[in-house]
């Protein structure tokens, strides 16, 4: 296979709700929605990591680059990573097929979530008018699957146990009545966030070069962080993670609880896992681009205090369009 680049782009990294003022230009107000980019996704098709408002511009471009399929990983099911789905055109569009992988959460189902946000008086369009082109599949204990790609088997689902022990004995994985060998696939693994609803976080093994991403929104400051957690986000070259409050107003009192995070912790964590690069998103929608450089530059502060951790200057805030090679 040719060289292979994984690259990442972020059409939306804010929080909670979108935003729009002069104060926060510099990062954007879409809420969360990213492209993963790789030469193990079949030609044509896209890999998006959550729906949120950023997804929307995001349709735009994949219908400007006439993709045959989208593919859409569900960390979880608040209306700020899906609400880009209701005013999407490719939601609309029954000759792209649409695949959305999602957690389940007591007992509700990708489907029956995405059916209960189209229902009137919500929304004018009931699901079952589009229905007929989404693929749901959900990941009901997230940490038992992988989620494979390969550039001509396409996305598979496999149980852990059979990934690990097909692998163990360097046999190729089954595709639709097709085999690859894992050095050629996308290797998509999952852990649970901290955060008040069943959250995921994804890690994107790039295996043909050995290039790893990780998305981490929406997990709640720790005081320690779970081994499981550790080797879920072990030397990842890029780590996106939630960053949404400040210190004072975390430690405070006034927003533990909610399920996000803070600099400190996430510059602590970084430096844990190995990571090479950490990219702090989830802005909280009251921040301006003068909070978010601020909170920055606490991250960057916390990094500096521990020689072996992540260098300081590895450490940036993301920001809406932004294109991050990994």
């Amino acid at each position: 296979m040719e060289e292979l680049i994984m690259r990442l782009t972020t059409y939306g990294t804010r929080g909670s709700i979108p935003i729009s003022n002069p104060k926060s230009v510099k990062y954007g107000g879409n809420t969360t929605c990213i492209r993963i980019e790789s030469e193990c996704i079949p030609a044509g098709q896209w890999l998006v990591l959550d729906a949120g408002s950023g997804f929307v511009p995001l349709s735009g471009d994949a219908l400007a680059a006439k993709i045959s399929q989208m593919n859409l990983l569900q960390t979880h099911h608040h209306h700020d990573h899906n609400q880009g789905m209701l005013l999407s055109p490719i939601t609309f569009i029954k000759q792209i097929p649409f695949h959305v992988y999602g957690p389940m959460q007591d007992n509700w189902s990708p489907k029956q979530v995405f059916e209960a946000i189209m229902q009137k008086p919500l929304f004018p369009v009931p699901a079952k008018v589009v229905l007929s082109h989404f693929h749901f599949h959900k990941l009901e204990y997230p940490t038992t699957v992988v989620i494979l790609v390969h550039p001509e088997g396409g996305f598979k689902l496999m149980d852990v146990d059979v990934f690990e022990k097909t692998i163990a004995k360097d046999a190729p994985l089954p595709f639709k009545g097709m085999r690859f060998p894992v050095g050629e696939c996308l290797v998509i693994k999952m852990h649970r966030t901290e955060h008040p609803e069943t959250t995921i976080s994804y890690r994107v093994e790039e295996r043909p070069t050995g290039k790893v991403a990780a998305v981490l929104t929406d997990h709640e400051t720790q005081a320690s962080v779970p081994m499981s957690l550790r080797a879920h986000l072990k030397d990842v070259d890029v780590l996106l993670q939630d960053c949404q409050y400040t210190p004072e107003e975390y430690y405070s009192g006034r927003t533990a609880g909610f399920g996000h995070g803070t600099p400190d912790f996430a510059a602590t964590l970084a430096g844990i896992v190995g990571a090479k690069r950490l990219g702090l998103m989830h802005h909280d929608p009251k921040s301006t681009d003068q909070d978010v450089d601020a909170i920055l530059a606490i991250a960057r502060e916390e990094a500096g205090k521990n020689k072996k951790g992540i260098a300081p200057k590895s450490i940036f805030a993301c920001a809406d369009y932004m294109i991050i090679e990994v």
